[in-house]
């Protein structure tokens, strides 16, 4: 999968007019781009339109598998398994848990022919009913735990989730989300709107931490222009433009404004946050999460994939984490068998002795 990625932006980068000479990374035909919005200075406006398409051109090729058992006490037991190369299998779109006490992580290299597989596994007993693993407002997806027993004098009943926060591409970038669902992710329609959130996000940010109300209206004005000029650009043309014409097109852009010679550089380090978690969630496009789910007693309810035997199975990818969250559900019952029968036995005692009383006193 990321060898078709990388031969397509390598027959496009002469249009854009990218030389031979360009200064890439590469990684197990994982192509990174070494500049990033960090990096960015007053100039950098003029690097953005370029970098984005080798963002979302180029993703990696990870399986997650995920095992959990519900034990009928309180501990729960996790195993954590990334299959990939090296420098998928340890970025940043998807961690492990870390910092728990007894639990262990151990990574590995499996070599099978010429192919090379790096395997990172994390495993450990949780004593606690809920657990945040990550925050969902962090690059890395974020994801928590919940498990609750309900117990009666007959069963008891355990609900699991396991709830991944959203990547909220649908809402918040319409287009890329189109994208994404037709596998059409090298198309320039939804690069203009990209771009102009992300310059939105950064200028909200600046607004929030020090500009005066007057200000914020006219950091509106500028997204509004911004949003306006780069709805234009859905050709190649365009970008090839903005190339050769970098300064002149960025002076007749800002014409109208009278633009702080330090808003580029404020803007960037607003904008390096959402640009971080707008590529891991794109990082995760070729990611593959299958998680297998054993607890205790009966399932009776459950929005698994599919089931073998008594294990609950889900197996998803990007496209179910476009919203707001995904969450994983599932009820298991286990009775008391025991208490049943003695209780069954009791009653049926009772009534005996109820009845017997009764036929003496008819007789």
């Amino acid at each position: 999968m990321r060898i078709k990625y990388v031969d397509r932006y390598l027959s496009i980068a002469p249009r854009l007019g990218i030389s031979k000479g360009t200064n890439f990374v590469y990684r197990s035909a994982t192509l990174q781009k070494t500049n990033s919005f960090s990096n960015f200075i007053p100039m950098a406006l003029k690097k953005i339109m370029l970098y984005l398409p080798v963002i979302f051109m180029v993703f990696s090729c990870v399986e997650n598998r995920i095992y959990i058992h519900l034990h009928p006490d309180q501990q729960t037991y996790f195993k954590f398994e990334s299959r990939g190369d090296s420098t998928d299998v340890f970025d940043q779109d998807f961690l492990h848990p870390k910092n728990i006490p007894g639990w262990n992580s151990l990574s590995k290299m499996v070599e099978k022919g010429a192919e090379k597989n790096w395997y990172l596994i994390t495993e450990g007993i949780l004593q606690d009913t809920s657990r945040v693993f990550f925050y969902n407002d962090r690059a890395p997806l974020g994801y928590s735990f919940k498990k609750n027993i309900t117990k009666s004098w007959i069963s008891a009943k355990y609900d699991f989730k396991l709830i991944f926060s959203g990547r909220r591409i649908k809402t918040e970038y319409p287009r890329l989300h189109k994208a994404i669902l037709s596998e059409k992710l090298d198309s320039l329609d939804w690069l203009p709107e990209a771009l102009t959130i992300l310059m939105h996000k950064g200028l909200e940010d600046i607004a929030r931490d020090s500009l005066t109300p007057e200000q914020s209206l006219w950091n509106k004005r500028l997204v509004n222009h911004l949003r306006n000029s780069f709805a234009r650009m859905t050709r190649i043309e365009d970008l090839e433009y903005i190339q050769s014409n970098r300064e002149q097109f960025l002076t007749d852009l800002l014409k109208p404004f009278n633009v702080n010679k330090d808003l580029p550089a404020n803007l960037a380090q607003h904008m390096e946050k959402h640009e971080q978690i707008l590529k891991a969630s794109m990082d995760l496009n070729d990611d593959s999460f299958l998680i297998k789910l054993l607890m205790p007693g009966q399932t009776i309810s459950a929005n698994a994939t599919s089931t073998k035997k008594d294990t609950l199975i889900w197996n998803f990818g990007l496209d179910s984490l476009l919203s707001d969250t995904y969450t994983l559900r599932a009820r298991s019952i286990v009775y008391a068998i025991d208490r049943m029968q003695k209780t069954l036995i009791s009653v049926g005692i009772l009534l005996l002795l109820l009845i017997g009383n009764w036929l003496r006193k008819r007789s």
